[in-house]
């Protein structure tokens, strides 16, 4: 079809939808989202129980009850639903933190509305919108394109041709025409590479393209994290030990203590099904999406959960400077004059700010004038609004300019300045010309205001603005000048000269002959919040080092302002790196702290010689060329605001607002969830351990089986699940920010930290059996109540030691949940001993010191055992 046949068809125009009719389009299409395959809370809650032990224990259960032992065998099945509701409420708020995630993490659109541009989410577009596409741009939807400027695009999801594809939307094809020939068309998860276009969408989610693939091929299982395989490998491991002990178990209690096959399996599988820690996974996942949750509140959205762990463990930011360390804003800093010198307050384009006079010869007057040239030069082509919004594609000098006078004159008066210079004319700023000038009707007489290069516009200039008189430019007054612009230069400020002549007839040259009146110094100033980052990145290890495209004084300059020691020694440019072999660059890359006029293959190198030294480097980028290197980068951090979504969908790590200081932030995230997941981890393993070895060792050690399956199984509810979660949310350690960052290839769980966990499990399983074989002159289900007391309330104990592997409990935070999280279990623990339910979990009441000594005894000694093991650095 042609474009007007299509735009008839889908009953829009050029100028897009209104709100009203795009609204009432979404309601009927839906959203433009290709569904992924959900999980249904079905599935989830099934899946709770899907498990070998799970199901052999149940089948054992009701075997139990076919045989008459009606009680215990319910029992065990209420127990086994129980923590499968649990289980499941734990899996299904981390998807729905994922899903959440996934909402943060979704593509925008460029689209007209009403003929306004928008950037709205791109699941919003409908059928008829009108959409922008730019270099570095993911298409959104299928489109018919109306308008192209030298565009091309990467169709190698859909065609597998990896060459670029020019489009034409002026051509017209023919109907069967296959979809790697489609000039005038753009589809779905394809990639701009270069140039510009607009078209109209023709087709949404499951209608495009890429929707039909997605549906025809199902969609590829998501690979699991480091973490996820090294938590899998270790619960394989030990639950390869734990179903032997298991067996042994199973065959001594019936073979020597004579009990049935149904009641010895019972407990074996009870056994099991307490101690493999299959939960370790789920509760790792869980909080990696909380911890992620809480890092896009920070506005560091996190598009795979692999990356919370690995960003922990960073020891270098490799960071952009336009727009992350600065705010990518042209502000003026100085204005020299020949007869002043003007400071300007205030961060890139927002108009708070003064001007404050620094030379005793300054004056507001000049200032004044000096606002009234600036604010004449640039405001018929500016609004304060557009400034605002940052909706302008202007010129950033020109727009700080226009702050520059904003800050002197006032926004009051912009107005009336603009009325009284009325504009008459406007030579546009070239590369040849290197400047612009504006002409101006002011009370009948012509003037013409002219920005540009220092060394042309002094060329051009015959004399000189000495406030409030005009003075001849003689040569010295000229080297004068130019020694001022070489100065700001050399700080790395970029300079512009200003400079004025009225016009004697309207045919006169209005950029000769002309009036300087003196030179701005601007600079693209660091943001507020990035000094005081890079000092607590400094504090927690992490070099900071600075990438940039920029010149190197203007680089170094900005690596000044915020806190980096910078010398022509540690600064390395693009044409030196050229020159380097990558073994000459590994033994100088740790020095380097800018490394100024890269390229982005530049950066690929960089990030490599890092690596190979053995550090952990996150990397950020924007555009279409930065992926490869925020590809190979540990962490590759892309920019939300200015990224390219090429560059998005190469990144683990997306940040909302540009901010280098919210890398620092994410830092300090990944780090307290790293060590948080250790807490639940250790404590799980003990106690898991702990559980193993009591009735192991009551086995070997010939006393009658310790505890009943429903015991096993109600000390992994009560003491496992709660304060496990509760440990994994624990406030961060004092002195957390301040240690180095953990080595590459460190582990969660070494073989030292396991050993130890081991020895805290043998000291649980010693006070237990102790305390049961002292029980057992006063029946056996009281010595069994005082055994499944003991080690319900030994975990507590357990859970307290688990908070920190550097510090003892009581020198941290107060952590309520987890001390909620114990109270209920005390609570429940005690439901079952004072109340009629004893008698479904064959336990008897205690006496209250007994129960105070059965606490108090273990929790002591596990307490003291972690303040000698963290003493002798054995505890991790």
């Amino acid at each position: 079809m042609s474009i007007e046949e299509v735009l008839e068809k889908l009953s829009t125009s050029v100028n897009g939808l209104s709100d009203v009719e795009a609204e009432k389009r979404l309601k009927e299409y839906g959203p433009n989202i290709i569904e992924s395959k959900r999980k249904s809370p079905i599935v989830i809650f099934l899946r709770q129980f899907w498990n070998p032990l799970i199901i052999i224990l149940v089948i054992a259960s009701l075997i139990s009850i076919i045989l008459g032992e009606l009680l215990d065998s319910i029992l065990i099945i209420i127990v086994i639903l129980i923590m499968g509701v649990m289980g499941f409420i734990q899996e299904y708020k981390a998807e729905k933190a994922l899903e959440a995630l996934r909402k943060l993490a979704s593509p925008t659109a460029k689209v007209f509305r009403n003929g306004v541009l928008k950037v709205i989410d791109a699941s919003r577009l409908v059928p008829g919108d009108i959409i922008l596409v730019e270099e570095g741009d993911r298409v959104p939807a299928d489109a018919r394109l109306i308008s192209s400027d030298n565009l091309e695009v990467d169709e190698s999801p859909l065609t597998g041709e990896s060459t670029p594809v020019s489009k034409d939307h002026s051509v017209v094809l023919p109907a069967d025409t296959t979809i790697a020939d489609r000039a005038n068309m753009i589809y779905m998860g394809t990639t701009v590479l270069k140039g510009r276009g607009r078209g109209v969408v023709v087709a949404t989610g499951p209608r495009t393209v890429i929707g039909g693939i997605t549906r025809a091929v199902g969609e590829a299982k998501e690979a699991p994290t480091p973490l996820e395989e090294e938590l899998e490998d270790l619960g394989f491991k030990l639950s390869v030990i734990i179903l032997a002990i298991a067996a042994i178990v199973v065959a001594t209690t019936f073979l020597l203590e004579k009990t049935s096959i149904i009641t010895a399996a019972l407990i074996g599988i009870s056994l099991a099904v307490a101690a493999v820690p299959e939960s370790l996974p789920a509760i790792a996942t869980a909080l990696l999406a909380i911890g992620a949750r809480r890092m896009a509140e920070r506005n560091a959205i996190v598009r795979k959960l692999a990356a919370v762990e690995a960003l922990g463990s960073v020891d270098v930011i490799c960071t952009d400077k336009t727009g992350t360390v600065t705010r990518g804003e042209m502000m003026v800093k100085y204005l020299w004059t020949p007869r002043g010198l003007y400071e300007f307050t205030g961060e890139g384009f927002k108009p708070e700010g003064a001007v404050k006079p620094v030379s005793d010869t300054s004056s507001i007057e000049e200032a004044r004038f000096v606002g009234e040239l600036a604010i004449a030069h640039t405001s018929h082509s500016i609004d304060l609004k557009s400034v605002l919004e940052l909706a302008t594609r202007k010129s950033p000098t020109e727009l700080a300019v226009y702050i520059m006078g904003l800050k002197i004159v006032g926004v009051e008066n912009i107005e009336k300045i603009k009325s009284g210079y009325r504009l008459v004319g406007e030579n546009p700023f070239d590369r040849t010309r290197k400047m612009r000038s504006t002409i101006h009707e002011v009370s009948g007489r012509l003037i013409s205001i002219v920005t540009g290069a220092p060394e042309v516009v002094l060329k051009r200039s015959t004399r000189l603005l000495v406030w409030p008189r005009e003075e001849e430019l003689t040569s010295g007054l000229a080297e004068k000048v130019m020694r001022v612009v070489e100065e700001y230069a050399s700080q790395g400020f970029r300079t512009l000269a200003l400079a004025y002549k009225y016009m004697e007839n309207p045919g006169e040259d209005p950029e000769q002959g002309l009036v300087l009146v003196g030179i701005l110094a601007i600079i693209d100033p660091p943001r507020e919040s990035v000094r005081r980052a890079v000092e607590e990145a400094r504090r927690m290890g992490v070099k900071t080092v600075i990438v940039t495209g920029d010149h190197k004084l203007t680089a170094m300059a900005v690596a000044r302002m915020i806190g980096l020691e910078v010398s022509e020694e540690n600064v390395l440019e693009g044409w030196q790196l050229d020159k380097m072999s990558d073994e000459e660059l590994e033994r100088v890359v740790d020095k380097i702290i800018v490394f100024a006029r890269v390229t982005p293959e530049h950066k690929v190198r960089i990030v490599r010689a890092l690596k190979k030294k053995g550090h952990r480097v996150a990397m950020t980028g924007d555009g279409v060329n930065d992926a490869p290197a925020l590809k190979e980068a540990d962490i590759g951090i892309a920019m939300g605001v200015r990224g390219t979504d090429v560059a998005k969908e190469a990144s683990q790590l997306v940040l909302a607002d540009d901010n280098y200081a919210t890398i620092v932030e994410a830092i300090k995230m990944g780090r307290w969830i790293y060590e948080n997941l250790k807490k639940p981890i250790n404590y799980l393993l003990s106690c898991n351990l702990g559980e193993v070895a009591t009735v192991f060792g009551a086995e070997l050690a010939g006393l009658p089986y310790i505890l009943e399956p429903v015991h096993i199984l109600w000390v992994n509810l009560v003491t496992d699940s709660f304060p496990a979660l509760a440990l994994g949310l624990e406030h961060p350690e004092p002195d957390l920010f301040t240690r180095p960052p953990r080595p590459r290839g460190a582990r969660l769980v070494t073989k030292r930290n396991l050993l130890y966990l081991a020895l805290t499990g043998l000291l649980i399983a010693g006070f237990t059996i102790g305390f049961y074989a002292y029980s057992l002159d006063k029946g056996l289900e009281y010595a069994r109540t005082v055994a499944f007391t003991t080690i319900v309330l030994s975990e507590f104990g357990r859970a307290l030691a688990s908070r920190s592997e550097k510090l003892p409990f009581w020198k941290l935070p107060a952590n309520k949940l987890l001390y909620f999280a114990l109270a209920g279990s005390t609570i429940l623990q005690l439901v079952l001993l004072y109340t009629p339910l004893n008698k479904l979990f064959h336990t008897t009441p205690l006496e209250p010191h007994i129960s105070i000594i059965i606490g108090l005894a273990p929790t002591l000694a596990l307490l003291a055992l972690d303040e000698l093991a963290r003493r002798l650095g054995t505890s991790n």
